[in-house]
């Protein structure tokens, strides 16, 4: 190999960057990064400094003071200088990457003219930064503050009648397809949801038509312009890995492949984030143990584009910083989180993962692994497939799962973590398969690592598809990725087939699918706009920077409050009688928006992306040649095939990757994203996966560099710097 790096580019535009060394290989996925993702990476280092607000006005303002109060920036720059040598050279060479782009592009990004700005150089502690700013939303602070806001709202009696999690059945990852049932106790609020919806799972050879292991999965977020993930395949000597990386992040570090091993993750819905209630003192101090301490104090001035500075009082405790209410009134709630708790050594892992050849080897890269904390499902080419809960999970009292705890008693304070040998792993199971969807970790609750889990509904549809398979394929795999099944919708069928026939599935196409969706949502308005949860509606907490609207944490919660037949939110009635006088209104909005023809109700016809580019929503004037059009799909937030919303029934949320790797034959997996390779919205592959991935079909993963040779759409050459 001489010293360039060759990048080929398939028909869907991906990537394959070869080069001679590690450092070039990095080098060159900085490169590709910024090449195709450059303004997305501006504006992610940006949200996590606090700084987004400079060019999009007031609308980002939330998110920029909630990043300055947690401290981003200041935590990335120190995890850079506590990296091993191995690391930062890795990040310096992905940083230098970004820059070779900024120094020789001709033409930037068309969202730095329309805002007016021009990037800065990339800085090698930055990565961190994004990685920080993109996962500390996925934590759990948020059910514990809604839960908080029951009480304060409601008092105990009326938080209580939003149901328990008595008489709760969860499915488990370990053992495979086992069920947890939880116990009565009265201070068990049930979790009211939201929509989580990642999924994987690996089979075992001896279960596959090859005899040897396949992967699949799609992880699920908030969909975005540009999509959060990027296809990419990075070579040198050392590793030949091809995966889905973040822009502004290297590495491959939830989904992807090398020569001997295959790795994803779903979210593990671990318990890392703690909420303290802290007292705080006249002059400024608080709280802990009977005696006052001194906390960080400081001002930050946030410019706002279009609007006034706004100057941030940002306090600190030895819990963590001030993320609710105001010292000065005497009380506040801090956030602890531990991806800021200490340095971060997560992006550790990055370089051992892409050189592992087996999944011990993966598995060991990490133990430096702090956030997020994920269900990491992997298989390799001696056959063995296996999971681990990976990161970091503290050991303290389980009653701060629940809610925000006194700070200042010193009874919740962290002591340690789970250590690494004790997080909980699964290898070769006697099913054949394991399966992860957010769902229950294991039985046992020792050590404690959450509670929050989604409902069972996805992890028991992908069992039941599992099980009965002999000789599977690669295709099976996607297959499912499509399953449409939902198990929540039993409670509201009856209902439904009074209208329409109907068999359970959110198939596109399907009336039914419809009017259950529309029903569903009819009944948690209603439930939202009656005396019990009417004050929670109207009082939530204004400094959350993305809060989950109650109307959604009701329809989550809905099918567990009939299970459990928990009435108190119905005020006397069946919840058959309440599905049935929630019918008419759905009905009526069917109607007004589909027309009167129930045979033309097509899910897919109100179930549709509404995909906005953030800039569009800052210069309107300029939506048309920002945002991408518009996809009808099936699913919900309980199926496999999983699409769910939070106002309206567009889709808010869905797979932001799909994935089949075949350890028989790496030419016969698969991948899609939902809108393309490309940020640029000129870019003919900007948006060209979105059909394919309305429909739930994968493009080929190409991996032999005979066939990307022989295939490419462009070739180009880089010369590395030193």
């Amino acid at each position: 190999m001489n010293d360039r790096i060759d990048i080929f580019r398939d028909e869907i535009g991906v990537p394959h960057a070869r080069a001679r060394n590690v450092h070039d290989a990095f080098f060159a996925q900085g490169y590709i990064h910024a090449q195709d993702r450059l303004w997305q990476m501006d504006s992610d280092r940006r949200r996590a400094s606090g700084r987004l607000a400079e060019v999009l006005g007031p609308r980002a303002l939330r998110m920029d003071i909630f990043c300055r109060r947690m401290g981003l920036e200041s935590t990335s720059r120190v995890d850079y200088h506590a990296y091993d040598k191995a690391t930062r050279e890795v990040l310096d060479a992905y940083a230098a990457g970004v820059n070779r782009y900024l120094e020789t592009t001709d033409e930037l990004p068309v969202e730095f003219a329309i805002c007016g700005v021009e990037p800065a150089p990339w800085e090698a502690w930055q990565c961190g930064a994004v990685m920080k700013v993109r996962h500390v939303l996925m934590g759990n602070y948020d059910r514990k503050l809604w839960r908080k806001q029951l009480f304060d709202t409601l008092g105990a009696d009326g938080a209580v009648a939003f149901g328990s999690v008595d008489g709760r059945e969860d499915t488990l990852i370990i053992p495979v397809g086992g069920v947890r049932r939880w116990n009565a106790d009265p201070s068990a609020l049930a979790t009211a949801g939201t929509p989580d919806g990642s999924n994987n799972w690996a089979v075992h050879g001896s279960r596959t038509l090859s005899g040897m292991p396949l992967v699949a999965g799609d992880p699920h977020r908030t969909l975005e312009v540009p999509n959060v993930y990027y296809q990419n395949h990075i070579a040198c000597p050392e590793f030949d890995a091809i995966g889905i990386s973040m822009p502004g992040v290297p590495g491959m570090f939830h989904f992807g492949h090398n020569e001997h091993v295959a790795w994803c993750v779903t979210h593990a819905m671990a318990d890392n984030q703690d909420l303290f209630v802290e007292r705080f003192t006249p002059d400024g101090r608080y709280e802990f143990r009977g005696q006052t301490r001194e906390g960080e104090h400081r001002v930050e001035r946030v410019d706002v584009r279009d609007g006034s500075p706004v100057d941030v009082d940002i306090t600190v405790t030895h819990h963590g910083p001030v993320i609710f209410g105001d010292p000065k009134s005497g009380s506040a709630i801090t956030l602890r989180w531990t991806g800021t708790d200490h340095p971060n050594t997560t992006l550790r892992s990055l370089l051992p993962m892409l050189c592992a050849t087996s999944v011990d080897e993966l598995e060991e890269a990490m133990r430096s692994w702090i956030d997020p904390c994920n269900n990491l499902v992997s298989a390799d080419r001696s056959g063995a497939i296996s999971y681990l809960h990976r990161g970091r999970v503290p050991l303290r009292n389980r009653a701060n799962g629940w809610m925000p705890v006194p700070g200042w008693t010193g009874e919740h304070e962290w002591n340690g973590d789970v250590p690494f040998e004790e997080l909980p792993r699964l290898r070769n199971p006697d099913a054949g398969y394991i399966v992860t969807a957010n769902n229950a970790v294991r039985q046992g609750e020792d050590p404690y690592l959450g509670m929050d889990y989604a409902p069972r509904y996805r992890a028991e549809r992908v069992l039941e598809r599992l099980r009965p398979l002999k000789r599977a394929s690669s295709k099976d795999m996607a297959s499912i990725h499509a399953d449409r099944v939902s198990l929540a919708s039993a409670r509201f069928r009856d209902a439904v087939r009074r209208v329409i026939d109907w068999d359970g599935a959110m198939d596109p196409d399907s009336a039914g699918a419809a009017v259950y969706a529309v029903l569903r949502e009819q009944l948690a308005i209603e439930l939202c706009e009656g005396d019990l949860l009417r004050q929670v509606v109207e009082n939530p907490y204004v400094e959350d920077p993305l809060p989950t609207p109650a109307q959604t944490r009701v329809r989550v919660a809905l099918p567990r409050l009939i299970d459990t037949d928990d009435r108190r939110l119905i005020e006397g009635r069946s919840w058959s009688e309440a599905i049935d006088d929630a019918m008419p209104n759905a009905l009526a909005w069917l109607k007004a928006t589909l027309g009167d023809n129930e045979r033309l109700w097509r899910w897919d016809h109100i179930h549709t992306t509404r995909l906005a580019h953030p800039v569009a929503r800052a210069y309107p004037e300029h939506a048309k040649a920002l945002n991408p059009p518009a996809v009808g799909c099936g699913g919900d937030a309980d199926t496999v095939n999983c699409a769910s919303w939070e106002s309206g029934l567009g889709i808010y949320h869905g797979s932001v990757a799909r994935y089949v790797f075949d350890l028989g034959d790496w030419e016969r997996s698969g991948w899609v994203i939902p809108l393309g390779t490309s940020g640029d919205p000129r870019s003919p592959h900007f948006s060209d996966q979105a059909t394919k991935w309305s429909r739930v079909e994968l493009f080929p993963m190409t991996y032999s560099w005979e066939r990307i040779e022989a295939g490419a759409e462009s070739r180009q050459t880089l010369e590395p710097s030193r």
